[in-house]
């Protein structure tokens, strides 16, 4: 996912992330790649010429990262709706709180917010991705139990 370039004063230009669902962010300034340091670090060119210490930061259900220049915090993306987050961490609490997922519905509610987290960054109206989030909570839900299905009937012909 690529962020819309967002302007930040004494930067060498437009601050666009790349953050991949799993693995390091990468973020471009202007037509400059910046350096990763070390984790969540990163040496960002500024416009006159020296290097800008900066941390990029991310809650587990917003699906946006912000960069943290000089304890300055700059949202990559608009704000998810409160509505769209608690939707986003549906399929984790009905696998894991409600029906004792086990391993499999850990699975099936890592992959269901997963996909959640990548509505919540489509261009949809809030309406639009919540009604999407809940149907891959429906789907989710559906594979679960058969997944569960099969293996009980798996181990009862055993």
């Amino acid at each position: 996912m690529h962020t819309q370039p967002i302007q930040i004063d004494g930067l060498a230009g437009p601050v666009v992330v790349t953050a991949p669902t799993f693995g390091a962010a990468s973020i471009t300034v202007g037509q400059q790649d910046a350096t990763r340091t070390r984790g969540n670090r990163y040496i960002l060119p500024a416009a006159d010429g020296t290097l800008v210490d900066a941390k990029l930061t991310s809650g587990l259900l917003d699906p946006y990262p912000s960069l943290e220049i000089a304890g300055v915090k700059h949202r990559t993306g608009p704000r998810v709706p409160a509505l769209l987050q608690i939707i986003t961490a549906l399929p984790f609490v009905v696998f894991i709180l409600a029906l004792h997922g086990g391993v499999i519905g850990g699975i099936v509610a890592g992959a269901a917010m997963v996909t959640n987290v990548k509505i919540a960054r489509g261009s949809q109206s809030t309406e639009v991705k919540a009604l999407l989030m809940l149907c891959v909570l429906g789907a989710s839900t559906m594979a679960w139990l058969a997944v569960a299905a099969l293996l009980q009937q798996a181990v009862d012909s055993a």
